[in-house]
């Protein structure tokens, strides 16, 4: 197999909704802070050649103390004011070589192997794809500024998005050269893509995969990783 993915990990999130001192990446994990799971199961995997760690400012000697050691396909870039912008400066520090890149919440640190692997093979059949979750629970739509709900949608349809999420390079570069993005509400890759009309493969994902946002969420992985 080529070695030819690269993988950016934003790591400058603050994570208001959890409600701790220290953002949630950092937070202890069974003797592990939050980020380091998805760094060290990508830095392993055999189709990646380089991982960017995308750390907020004034942060990355902070996280370079959390690493055992820093292999030579860890590099670091500066996080953005949104999202975007810092997942942006990631893919500008990957070599030009990496010409397919995977994006993942390292606030989801469960990802497998066979995660990655379904992630590159839903990106060898499109230019762009995200791991998802089928809707199991009846969907509703509300009304604009109040819970009444206005519709009720059809579940079948609605997917929930996970990361890691997979992207021709070329694609990233194409939504990034425009102008207007400050103003898009933009809070994931796909939803770049979506936005110039490119199309997002849905490749199945699993429960495994759930984000910490909440105490409960925090809670729930710190049980999963005793478990691990």
């Amino acid at each position: 197999m080529t070695r030819g993915v690269g993988v950016v990990l934003p790591c400058a999130g603050i994570g208001r909704r959890l409600g701790t001192d220290r953002p949630k990446q950092f937070l202890d994990l069974c003797g592990r802070p939050v980020f380091r799971w998805s760094l060290e199961r990508f830095l392993s995997h055999p189709r990646v050649c380089q991982v960017v760690l995308v750390v907020g400012a004034g942060e990355e000697e902070n996280v370079r103390a959390l690493l055992p050691e820093a292999p030579p396909s860890l590099r670091f870039a500066l996080g953005g004011d949104e999202r975007w912008q810092s997942v942006r400066n990631g893919v500008r520090a990957l070599d030009a070589k990496c010409r397919q890149i995977l994006v993942h919440d390292v606030a989801r640190p469960f990802v497998r192997d066979s995660d990655i692997d379904a992630c590159l093979k839903g990106l060898s059949e499109a230019d762009a794809c995200t791991l998802a979750m089928p809707a199991v629970d009846t969907i509703k739509w509300a009304r604009a500024r109040e819970p009444v709900v206005a519709e009720t949608l059809d579940r079948r349809r609605v997917w929930l998005t996970q990361t890691p999420q997979g992207f021709a390079r070329k694609v990233l570069e194409a939504c990034y050269a425009h102008d207007d993005l400050e103003t898009r509400g933009l809070t994931d890759e796909a939803g770049l893509c979506e936005a110039f009309d490119h199309a997002v493969r849905l490749v199945p994902g699993g429960d495994h995969l759930r984000k910490i946002t909440t105490p409960d969420d925090l809670e729930w992985a710190r049980w999963r990783a005793a478990q691990e």
